[in-house]
Order: structure tokens, then sequence, then C-alpha cells
């Protein structure tokens, strides 16, 4: 997954998405399931926040197990605000784990 990350940066810098010092605006990677868009934002900064993982609740004689899942993409003011989150998300859902990052969009 990381790598598909970086490999979408490094598509979005060569299609002049970056531009110096402002919002890189909209990259490749966010498809077309915005979280946000940093432009609009009055922030100094914008961290784009990714979490996803869950728990799974197993039934005694069941084939199979029911799975809380949860995937959230929110846009914050700092990176410390968005760690905060995605610590509190990870103790919620912390059974099955999946994906979490802070992106610097600003």
């Amino acid at each position: 997954m990381r790598f598909f990350l970086a490999l979408s940066f490094f598509i979005a810098a060569l299609s002049g998405a970056a531009a110096q010092g402002t919002d890189i605006g909209r990259p490749l990677i966010f498809g077309d399931g915005f979280a946000c868009d940093a432009s609009l934002l009055p922030w100094r900064s914008v961290w784009y926040g990714h979490f996803s993982g869950g728990n799974a609740t197993y039934v005694p004689n069941s084939p199979a197990a029911l799975v809380d899942w949860h995937d959230e993409k929110l846009c914050f003011p700092s990176r410390r605000a968005c760690l905060r989150w995605q610590h509190f998300e990870r103790r919620h859902y912390s059974e099955i784990h999946g994906d979490w990052t802070c992106l610097p969009l600003r």
C-alpha cells in the first residue's frame, strides 16, 4: 500500500500537481472520494488523515465472524491533531489491523 502511495505522489509531482509553498491540489491517489479540499480550508497547514481497521466478533458454532470495519478519511489543521485522532481510532479498532497515515497537503 505504501508503495502505491509513493508511486502516486511521484506521478502527481511529474504531472505538475505540486506548487511551491501552496497546497498540492487533489493528488491522484484520492480518486473521486475526497475527504477535503485543502484550497477551501482556512488553516495554515492541512493534514490528510486516513485510518482503516476493525474488530471481529466470533459467534460460537458459527462459520463466520462479524466484522466491524472502520475506514475514515479526514483533514486536520496539524500533524499532532491527526496523530491524536489516529491513536484514538487504533485503540478502539485494534483487533484487525488496517492502514493509517497522516500526509501533509500544505
